[in-house]
């Protein structure tokens, strides 16, 4: 297993992050992402870490959220999770994992989830070689809203 630096994303990444999340299936350019990126750096609720090779450059991001929802306890979730194809199965995901799952319990949380498409079955497996269990099966729906 190589070793990477896990570090707090800062802007300078968005380049990296950005084709990272392409990779991941959503296609989106640097300038597109830095918005984005520069208002989950600001929140208190959420956390972006990037996983960094020895020899420079990012191989992997995770974002983790802070939630409260009336209906059950405080919990982080893993709002995104990738690591480069070139560098599965090396650790670097478990490395995100773990610094996501520490930044939780600092912040007081005794639970963490993560959501995942139905059609990444290796994601499955490695969430549950991680030991997180399956509770629900959802559908998700979604709306745009318009400022008229």
């Amino acid at each position: 297993m190589s070793s990477y630096l896990i570090r707090k994303a800062e802007e300078r990444d968005c380049e990296g992050i950005a084709r990272l999340t392409s990779q991941l299936g959503y296609p989106v350019s640097g300038e597109v992402m830095r918005p984005r990126l520069r208002r989950l750096l600001a929140s208190s609720s959420d956390v972006v870490f990037v996983a960094e090779a020895a020899q420079g450059g990012l191989v992997g991001w995770i974002h983790g959220v802070l939630s409260q929802f009336l209906e059950s306890d405080y919990r982080a979730e893993i709002g995104g999770l990738v690591v480069d194809d070139r560098f599965h199965r090396q650790g670097a995901g478990r490395g995100l994992v773990q610094r996501v799952e520490n930044w939780a319990v600092e912040h007081g949380v005794r639970c963490a989830t993560v959501r995942c498409r139905t059609t990444r079955p290796e994601a499955h497996f490695f969430y549950e070689s991680l030991e997180y269990k399956q509770t629900k099966t959802q559908i998700v729906f979604r709306k745009s809203l318009s400022a008229d």
